[in-house]
């Protein structure tokens, strides 16, 4: 079989792709070999005696074979036939010798006398045989017994000739693929070398790089001068003075909460001592303070 090449080649090589076609078609065999019609046709015939005599070999030991245990198979022959078959077995495959034939002629008449019956058992266990290769051929759908020489026909072909070419497809389309594939792998990994050039490895990154370095040490050189300032240049007496008084203030701003705090605490406690029944007395007598109150503010304001 020729390499495989691919589409690609083909397109960028029109007299090439001419060349590589005529090969492929005219020249040479799927296989690879060189196609030669005469030696061809010489091959064909010697490959259909072969064929023949193969037949013809598989046909006599198929034969043989279901002979020699056709009495072990069968109950329709009868018991003196037994012993015939197996002198003629003998004889068929060559284990009696030619001075003995003339001695066992006349047991050969007899068997050669019964042979319509033997013939009779022998096709009925060819049919037994033939009917099991029957559903090997296809469980599922087992052809006729007519139709299993064609049946065996199709698998031998597409054994031998159909899935062969379709591997070879298929190996052909493969190869086409796994180029295509490491091609875009090869575009994938330029794509992300560039990226990682421009990003992580390359000017634009070693600047941003550089960049922030300079940032930081000069945040760095900022605090340290800080740092000096603060310890040789003290801060003014007023301003200590300031910060003094303010948390002087503070103090007593936090000590008068913690009173407020307290007070509160404590008529909490109160209010829960008295519990609900003296909350209402204590309601009621607050709306009759303001009713009373808004009574006296009345008769003032009329006086007046």
């Amino acid at each position: 079989m020729l390499p495989p090449v691919g589409p690609s080649v083909l397109q960028r090589n029109p007299n090439f792709e001419i060349l590589y076609k005529d090969l492929c078609t005219r020249k040479l065999n799927p296989d690879g070999s060189t196609r030669d019609t005469k030696k061809q046709r010489m091959h064909d015939q010697i490959r259909r005696n072969l064929q023949l005599s193969l037949q013809t070999l598989h046909t006599t030991h198929l034969l043989i074979s279901t002979l020699s245990d056709l009495p072990s198979k069968t109950t329709s022959l009868p018991p003196d036939l037994h012993p015939l078959i197996d002198l003629a077995i003998a004889q068929l495959s060559g284990n009696v010798p030619p001075a003995d034939r003339e001695v066992l002629a006349a047991d050969t008449d007899l068997f050669l006398t019964h042979i319509p019956t033997i013939a009779t058992a022998l096709s009925t266990q060819l049919t037994v045989a033939t009917s099991i290769l029957c559903t090997i051929a296809d469980p599922e759908d087992p052809p006729s017994i007519s139709a299993l020489s064609a049946r065996a026909e199709q698998l031998r072909n597409a054994t031998t000739l159909d899935l062969p070419s379709s591997l070879a497809t298929a190996k052909i389309t493969l190869a086409n693929t796994t180029h295509t594939l490491l091609t875009q792998h090869l575009s994938l990994l330029t794509t992300s070398i560039r990226i990682l050039e421009q990003t992580q490895h390359g000017s634009l990154a070693r600047h941003q790089k550089s960049k922030a370095e300079v940032l930081n040490a000069r945040a760095t050189v900022l605090g340290l001068q800080a740092r000096i300032h603060t310890h040789t240049h003290p801060p003014p007496p007023p301003f200590l003075a300031a910060l003094k008084n303010f948390k002087a203030s503070q103090g007593s701003t936090e000590k008068g909460l913690k009173d407020r705090e307290a007070l509160a605490r404590r008529t909490l406690e109160l209010y829960e001592r008295a519990g609900e029944k003296g909350m209402r007395d204590l309601a009621r007598r607050k709306v009759w303070i303001l009713e009373e109150m808004g009574t006296m503010e009345g008769e003032i304001k009329g006086l007046e």
